[in-house]
Order: C-alpha cells, then sequence, then structure tokens
C-alpha cells in the first residue's frame, strides 16, 4: 500500500509589524543604549583606578563596552529609517534622542580614553603584550575620529574633541614604542597593530638546505654491548676474602 505523500507546506509570508510595535522596538533598544551609556561611564571610572595595575585590563572591558553601543546604535538607527510615514512625529523625536545618546557616548569614550592614557602613559614598567593590546585600542580610537568629522560634531566642541582623539592616538602610539611585539612563532608572515609587516620567527633549521623528498634515511642500528661478566661465588671464596682483610 503507498503511502500518500505529504506536501510541505509554503512558508507563510512575514507579518508586518503595526507603527506600535515598530515603536517599542525602536524605544527597547533606546533604553538599553541609555543604560548601556551608564555601565560605559562606571567602567570608564574603574579603568583609571591603579592605573599601573590591571589597567589595560580594565580598560578594554570599557573600550568592548562602547564599541557594544555603537553596534547596538547601528541597529536602531536602521530601524529609525525601516519605519513607516504614519510614524514621522514619533521618528523625529526618537532619531533626536538617539543622536543625543550617540554624542554622550563618544564625548564619555573621548575623555575617558584620554584621561587613562594620559596616565597610562607614566607607567614605568608596562606588562607583555601591551604592544599588542594598545594596537587594538588604536584601531578602535581611529574609528571613533571618523564619527567627529560628521556635521553633528561641528563647533567648538567638536574641534576640541578631533584634538584630544589625536592626542589619544600620539599617546598610545608612544607608549606601543616602548615595548617590542610579541615574536610571530607563525609560518607566514603577519600585519602587526601598526600596520607593518612582522616576519616570523625562524626556526632550529633556518639556513640548512632542504631535505630531499622521499622516504627519511633511517638511523643506523646501536651497536650491541657485550654482557657484563658474572663469577659463581662460594662460600671459601668469601672467607678466603675476610683472612685477606684480616
Amino acid at each position: 500500500m503507498n503511502r500518500p505523500i505529504h506536501q510541505r507546506r509554503a512558508a507563510s509570508p512575514p507579518v508586518a509589524k503595526t507603527p506600535a510595535q515598530r515603536q517599542r522596538e525602536i524605544a527597547t533598544l533606546l533604553m538599553r543604549l541609555d543604560a548601556m551609556l551608564k555601565q560605559a561611564n562606571e567602567l570608564a571610572v574603574n579603568a583609571r583606578e591603579r592605573v599601573s595595575i590591571g589597567g589595560l585590563t580594565r580598560y578594554r572591558r570599557f573600550s568592548r563596552r562602547v564599541r557594544d553601543f555603537f553596534a547596538l546604535a547601528a541597529v536602531a538607527q536602521e530601524r529609525l529609517d525601516a519605519a513607516p510615514e504614519e510614524m514621522e512625529d514619533l521618528i523625529d523625536a526618537m532619531t533626536t534622542a538617539l543622536e543625543r545618546l550617540h554624542t554622550r557616548m563618544v564625548v564619555l569614550f573621548v575623555e575617558g580614553t584620554a584621561a587613562f592614557f594620559g596616565a597610562y602613559a607614566r607607567v614605568k614598567a608596562l606588562p607583555i603584550g601591551t604592544h599588542e593590546m594598545c594596537g587594538v585600542e588604536l584601531r578602535s580610537v581611529v574609528e571613533i575620529r571618523k564619527f567627529l568629522d560628521d556635521p553633528l560634531y561641528d563647533g567648538e566642541r567638536g574641534t576640541a574633541l578631533r584634538a584630544q582623539t589625536d592626542r589619544i592616538i600620539g599617546l598610545i602610539r608612544i607608549i606601543m614604542d616602548r615595548i617590542p611585539p610579541l615574536p610571530d612563532f607563525g609560518e607566514e608572515p603577519s600585519i602587526g597593530p601598526k600596520g607593518t609587516l612582522n616576519s616570523p620567527l625562524k626556526g632550529p633549521g633556518a639556513g640548512l638546505p632542504p631535505r630531499p623528498p622521499g622516504r627519511a634515511q633511517a638511523m643506523p642500528p646501536p651497536t650491541p654491548q657485550p654482557p657484563p661478566e658474572v663469577r659463581s661465588l662460594s662460600l671459601d671464596q668469601f672467607e678466603d676474602e675476610e683472612d685477606d682483610a684480616g
């Protein structure tokens, strides 16, 4: 008996969101951004405490939160751009709120980063790996610097932020120059934090001619050693040795 073939149902088209649903979604994103801004402020304060002991690690938690903020802010901007026309009044208000949050985070990042690296540049003993970690943070500062070219940051405040960011970039480069990068243990050249080409370390066989292809030459077998001499001893021999010793 042949079983009936069950045809797969066609996927139903996605249900369009109502303006109220879109409004709640965007409002939720804005509230999350506000919470992340407060968390970043606390992390910035923690990073400046005892800079010489674990300061860079704490600063990286701050900068990671800042990057997460801007990633979520981009999602919120996409939601605003996709909102229908009937939400025009709400879009304007929410866009203004998003721009204010964005500006506050940029200011917090620039001022917090300037305060941290201003103190970190005076640390005498830098830990291993500082060159690479600072290289990551340098790229983040350069990306934030691009935000300051937006017309939103025109005026004296924007000019001051751009000058402060350029100073931060110079401080990070000075710190990176103080400690050499970690050796490259890979087999291929790599790109360093500053964009320079790093050559991999040479192995113990560097400079030797390559081995010919084919089966590796077998090692000669070890020379057999003669077995140790074994003598049979008797009680008379022990008595003789005791007499000689007496």
